[in-house]
């Protein structure tokens, strides 16, 4: 089935620099098409709001913005259906202005059809902006094949709530555009498979996935997956694949149906660009003046140990310059380069950035250091200097079905090395399999770059779980006594 999928801020952004002074409506736009065996054909229109660029105002102790949204859809000059509502953004909570989604339905018969979209900044005097198109609308109540091909930010498995992005058993965040930079080591995807069941003399199929360089020659083929299915009216697909080793370049993803025999039966395909450089240009380092007080800070011998906690906080280059540091154990060398380090980062006063610091890896080393690992290396001890500490933090150091484990939450978050980025409402999972030493290793987390394991309930009770349905989030897993992570994770 053709990938219906366009982005079209360009457009969005037509004509917005004629008026005035004022922030201008940011938006980006996109479109699926989906099949409900109850229902019908319907599309779905994706609008992401990007929150500073609208304008603002108090109302009742709430700080809020508000859009008014125009959808038409005609043919032959004869309205179909018409839309028009207003969408109210996230209220402003200590000055943190989010980025927001709509995303409506419409059930709509095969054929082809006008799409007018506008929208309007009800507190701005600018103008609305308008978008309009041609839309067709495919037959899918008989057809075997996939639906849109949604790349997504997040995955969430059996949300306990329906939302705007509640799909077939998963709250899929969709991912905007399709550029992949080094610090997102994951691409997540959700899509539908239709008419399975009866269109396949065969009631098992299989789904191909695999990756194809469009610019690059690299051998591929350890991204080829297989997934087996039995025939059914809809299929749910939600997978994960770890991009965090390929290369910079343009890719396809590349989905296949196939029967018994091999054959192609239906296919969708995603574009991507991936930028994964290692190379960025070196600390100048080597001719740095040391300052007594950087070397009185650090012990001779420790040395190694310093500079090897900064990989935290590194650019995936610099993380392999300071590896290639520490191999010559050279302790000046390890001081010049600790000092440029913070030179660079906290340049206004490196030294009380370089202390706090410090401080960080000490109190790291006493939580989280094990038998095997110093305190920094840890799943734990990384997150926590590279985001801080948890704003609330739920330990489960025992649990009648459930590995221990620990749910750490962020109200407002960012990475030390990228200060720019803010992110709002992040939760990280840790468990311990051997409950042994303070054990506990990353199983899932909803921020950005980090591990996103949509089958982490699974993972957690797997001790008394067999592993049934690679597709179910949990395994097919029943409920346990005190199996309270999934309530404790979706409460945030």
């Amino acid at each position: 089935m053709t990938n219906k999928f366009l982005i079209l801020f360009i457009a969005l952004f037509i004509g917005l620099t004629a008026f005035g002074q004022e922030k201008k409506l940011k938006a980006f736009l996109s479109e699926g098409q989906f099949y409900a065996p109850d229902a019908g054909n319907y599309i779905e229109i994706q609008l992401n709001f990007l929150g500073y660029s609208l304008k603002y105002i108090n109302r009742e102790e709430d700080r809020f913005a508000e859009v008014e949204i125009s959808q038409i859809f005609s043919q032959e000059d004869t309205v179909v259906v018409a839309d028009k509502y207003l969408l109210k953004s996230p209220s402003i909570i200590d000055s943190l202005v989010e980025d927001f989604y709509d995303i409506q339905k419409y059930l709509l018969k095969p054929g082809l059809y006008r799409y007018d979209l506008e929208i309007r900044d009800v507190n701005s005097e600018n103008e609305p902006i308008a978008v309009t198109k041609s839309i067709r609308i495919d037959e899918m109540s008989n057809e075997l094949g996939f639906s849109y091909f949604v790349a997504a930010e997040s995955i969430m498995a059996n949300p306990q709530l329906q939302s705007i992005f509640t799909k077939v058993g998963y709250d899929v965040i969709p991912m905007v555009g399709n550029y992949y930079p080094t610090e997102i080591q994951n691409l997540l995807y959700y899509v539908e498979a239709y008419n399975t069941g009866s269109a396949l003399d065969d009631s098992i199929y299989v789904v191909e996935q695999k990756l194809i360089g469009r610019d690059v020659q690299f051998d591929l083929e350890e991204y080829t997956r297989y997934f087996r299915y039995k025939g059914s009216p809809i299929q749910p697909i939600a997978k994960v694949i770890d991009i965090s080793m390929l290369p910079t370049g343009a890719y396809t993803l590349e989905l296949n149906l196939l029967d018994r025999e091999k054959q192609i039966l239906g296919r969708t395909a995603f574009d991507f660009d991936r930028n994964n450089t290692e190379k960025v240009n070196s600390l100048s380092f080597e001719s740095a003046i040391l300052d007594p007080g950087f070397q009185k800070s650090v012990p001779q011998d420790s040395t190694g140990y310093y500079v090897a906690s900064l990989i935290p906080i590194s650019r995936q280059g610099e993380v392999r310059n300071i590896i290639n540091l520490l191999k010559e154990k050279d302790k000046e060398k390890n001081m010049r380069y600790l000092q440029s380090f913070w030179k660079e980062t906290v340049p206004e006063n490196p030294y009380e950035g370089w202390l706090r610091y410090k401080a960080q890896v000490q109190n790291v080393e006493r939580l989280f250091a094990t038998n095997y690992q110093v305190g920094f290396e840890t799943d734990r001890g990384r997150v926590y200097l590279e985001y801080g500490p948890p704003n609330s933090l739920i330990e489960r150091p025992s649990s009648p079905s459930e590995y221990p484990y620990e749910i750490w939450r962020y109200d407002k978050i960012n990475q030390y090395s990228n200060k720019k980025n803010q992110f709002s409402n992040k939760r990280f999972i840790f468990y311990s399999r051997t409950n042994l030493n303070k054990d506990y290793t990353l199983l899932h987390s909803d921020m950005i770059g980090e591990l996103q394991n949509y089958r982490w309930q699974y993972a957690l009770n797997k001790r008394n779980t067999p592993d049934q349905n690679l597709d179910d989030p949990s395994g097919g897993a029943n409920s346990h006594f005190g199996g309270n992570s999934s309530r404790y994770y979706n409460s945030y």
